[in-house]
C-alpha cells in the first residue's frame, strides 16, 4: 500500500481555550494530540499561550524518550511577538492542527479563532469557569457577526472533575446555570479526575507511553500488568469519548 502524502493544509484544526486559569486546556490538548497520533493522523500542537506548557511538555517527553517517532506528535511554540502565519510555513506538516490559546482574550486569539473548525472549553466546577466560558462563546459570535458568517462550533467540557463532586458539590447547579442561561452548549463527555493526566502533563509522553511501559515492565506480574492496563484504558476511553463529540460537532455544523 503507497504511503498517504500528508497536506499541507490540515484536515482538521481545533483550538482549546478557557479565559480561566487552571482549566486543564493544555493537558486535555495534548490528551487529545495523543489519542489521534495513536491512530496514525499526524498532529501538530501549537502552543499559543505565554507560558508555553503544551511545548515544555512536549520538548521534556522527547527528551526523556517517552514520545518518539511512532507517537506521530510534533509541536512548536509562538511566542507573542511572533508571527502566527510565519510560524505555521515552517511548521512540520500534519493532517490535525491542536491549539492551545492563552486565557484572556488577545489578538493571538482572535486570529486562531478565525482559523478553526471548533473550539472546545474546558469548565471547572467554578462558577466564574462558567462565565468565562461564556466569555468565549460570545466572542466567537461576535466574530462570525462581524464577518458575516456562521458561528465556529464551540461546546464547554467538564474537566479534571472529582467523580463524587459531580453529584454533591454546590456549585454545580450554578455552573450549569449559568451555562444554560448562556446558551453555551455542553459535551455529554466528562474527564474526571486521574494520576495518569498528571503523569502525563509532567512531561511523561501520552497515556499511550504509560501502555507501553507497562507492557514492557518484566518486573511485572501479568495480573499486576492487567490491573495497570484497565486503569490507563480508562482514562483513555475518557478522552475517546471527547474525540467523538468533537467529530460529532464539526459533523453537525457541516
Amino acid at each position: 500500500m503507497p504511503v498517504r502524502e500528508i497536506s499541507n493544509v490540515p484536515s482538521v484544526s481545533l483550538a482549546l481555550c478557557t479565559f480561566k486559569g487552571g482549566g486543564g486546556k493544555t493537558v486535555l490538548s495534548l490528551n487529545l494530540a495523543g489519542e489521534f497520533g495513536s491512530q496514525g493522523t499526524r498532529t501538530l500542537l501549537i502552543d499559543c499561550d505565554q507560558q508555553q506548557s503544551l511545548f515544555r511538555w512536549y520538548k521534556t517527553s522527547v527528551a526523556r524518550g517517552s514520545i518518539s517517532e511512532i507517537d506521530n506528535i510534533d509541536a512548536i511554540s509562538v511566542l507573542p511577538n511572533e508571527d502566527l502565519n510565519e510560524r505555521l510555513k515552517s511548521a512540520p506538516v500534519a493532517d490535525i492542527h491542536i491549539y492551545d490559546v492563552g486565557g484572556h482574550a488577545h489578538g493571538r486569539a482572535l486570529d486562531v479563532f478565525r482559523r478553526v473548525q471548533a473550539v472546545i472549553i474546558p469548565v471547572i466546577l467554578e462558577a466564574t469557569s462558567a462565565t468565562q466560558a461564556i466569555n468565549v462563546s460570545n466572542l466567537l459570535k461576535q466574530i462570525a457577526a462581524k464577518e458575516g458568517r456562521a458561528v465556529t462550533p464551540h461546546a464547554a467540557i467538564w474537566n479534571n472533575v472529582d467523580h463524587i463532586a459531580m453529584t454533591k458539590n454546590r456549585a454545580i447547579p450554578e455552573v450549569i446555570k449559568l451555562l444554560n442561561a448562556g446558551k453555551v452548549l455542553t459535551f455529554e463527555t466528562i474527564i474526571r479526575k486521574s494520576n495518569h493526566f498528571s503523569d502525563v502533563a509532567a512531561g511523561y509522553g501520552t497515556l499511550y507511553t504509560k501502555l507501553r511501559e507497562i507492557d514492557h515492565n518484566p518486573k511485572m506480574a501479568p495480573s499486576a500488568k492487567k490491573r495497570a492496563r484497565e486503569s490507563v484504558l480508562d482514562a483513555i476511553d475518557q478522552i475517546k469519548s471527547l474525540n467523538n463529540d468533537f467529530i460529532n460537532l464539526i459533523s453537525a455544523a457541516s
